[in-house]
């Protein structure tokens, strides 16, 4: 009877089957990849960029120099990992907005490469020559600037006639810094500040009960959590990161993709209302002048984006109107990518803005077809942001 109170009196201390489980030594695990956080989440959903950013970091380290607080006991471990690089790069790595470029190792990578160097001038006939160093635009400055501990400690416990539970927690906070400066000008573009608490929470119950003279039953039981420092840290991280990449797009200092467009967009339609200003004050004379039209595409296709549909049928009305008047589609790749490629992706791009002007009535006769490829494109490999201008069809609407 008495082993039958002592187990019900236990379970309800301990609030069911889920936190006695708690107090058991766990199995062995293997090692698993680090669960997305929802943090993460907000990260790799912002809007897609413009174009990804090359950035670098030399250093975002703990900047505390706390070590973890024990009672009655000497400790060198710091209180926050000492990591908080290598996640800020890999929070950088999984996203679309940046390219990291390795500065943390540098004087690794340049010491391999003059090996490479080296191998390669034994060779007489070797022609391949080593690129230069990716270069960055921006360069990520900051740090872990603060630690507190026991910002907030509290719990709550009761016992009654030998049956006893308790739980007691602890919050302590992180703070993060980070920056990011034009490696131009040194200015400091952007600057934002994030926090995360860090819980731990201590659960205990006991029983204890004279079943007999002198004779004691007592049961006790408790569990811990903490949450790991590195989890709290790279959540800061990844927040601070979501919240430049707002502040950027919100001070201009960067653009979303549609944002790109939407300005593309206004400039030329700002040009199409320039031509036909010019074309309007000429039509009395019978005279067409020279005028020039762009569209864009996006990387490896030749599809033609909606956005450009407006324009291109503003082309279809000036065409009409000036039946005599020839087409010059003069199709351009960026530098990315093999030349036979790239010239046959740029003849594809004006074959497919003839295929539009041929569909809604304009003769063939009336359209010449030219692939440049990726001839006087402006904008080096590396700058993705730049090289969506060099995906172009140029459109010369003049008189026969």
């Amino acid at each position: 009877m008495m082993l039958r109170i002592f187990i019900t009196c236990l379970l309800v201390a301990l609030s069911g089957c889920s936190t006695i489980k708690k107090t058991l030594p766990p199995d062995l695990e293997l090692a698993k990849q680090l669960e997305e956080t929802q943090t993460f989440n907000e990260l790799a959903n912002l809007p897609d960029p413009a174009g990804s950013i090359p950035v670098s970091v030399y250093s975002f380290r703990d900047q505390t120099g706390q070590y973890k607080p024990q009672a009655n006991v000497s400790s060198f471990s710091t209180a926050v990992t000492q990591g908080a690089n290598s996640i800020l790069v890999q929070a950088l790595h999984e996203s679309d907005w940046f390219v990291p470029v390795e500065r943390e190792g540098l004087q690794n990578i340049l010491t391999e490469r003059k090996i490479v160097r080296a191998a390669l001038s034994n060779k007489e006939e070797e022609e391949v020559q080593l690129p230069p160093l990716t270069t960055a635009k921006i360069i990520l400055e900051g740090g872990v600037i603060s630690y507190d501990s026991n910002v907030k400690t509290g719990g709550l416990g009761a016992e009654y006639f030998g049956i006893g539970a308790s739980e007691l927690y602890r919050e302590d906070v992180i703070s993060i810094y980070l920056r990011a400066v034009d490696v131009r000008t040194g200015q400091v573009l952007l600057s934002v500040a994030t926090t995360k608490k860090v819980l731990s929470l201590e659960m205990r119950a006991g029983f204890f009960r004279y079943v007999s003279y002198k004779r004691l039953a007592e049961a006790e039981a408790g569990f811990s959590e903490n949450e790991p420092m590195h989890i709290c840290v790279k959540q800061a991280i990844e927040k601070a990161l979501t919240e430049l990449v707002h502040k950027g797009i919100n001070k201009g200092v960067w653009n979303t993709k549609e944002q790109s467009m939407q300005i593309a967009k206004a400039k030329q339609q700002k040009q199409m209302a320039a031509h036909m200003a010019q074309l309007k004050a000429k039509q009395k004379a019978q005279s067409l002048p020279n005028i020039s039209f762009m569209v864009q595409f996006r990387t490896a296709t030749a599809d033609i984006e909606p956005v450009y549909k407006q324009q291109l049928q503003q082309i279809l009305s000036l065409l009409s109107q000036q039946p005599k008047a020839q087409v010059e589609l003069f199709g351009y790749a960026d530098k990315r990518g093999a030349n036979t490629a790239n010239e046959t992706l740029s003849l594809s791009r004006s074959e497919a803005i003839a295929a539009y002007l041929m569909k809604n009535g304009i003769a063939k006769e009336r359209i010449n077809i030219m692939a440049r490829g990726e001839n006087d494109a402006q904008y080096a490999k590396h700058d993705n942001e730049g090289l969506f201008f060099d995906r172009r069809v140029i459109i010369n609407v003049k008189p026969s």
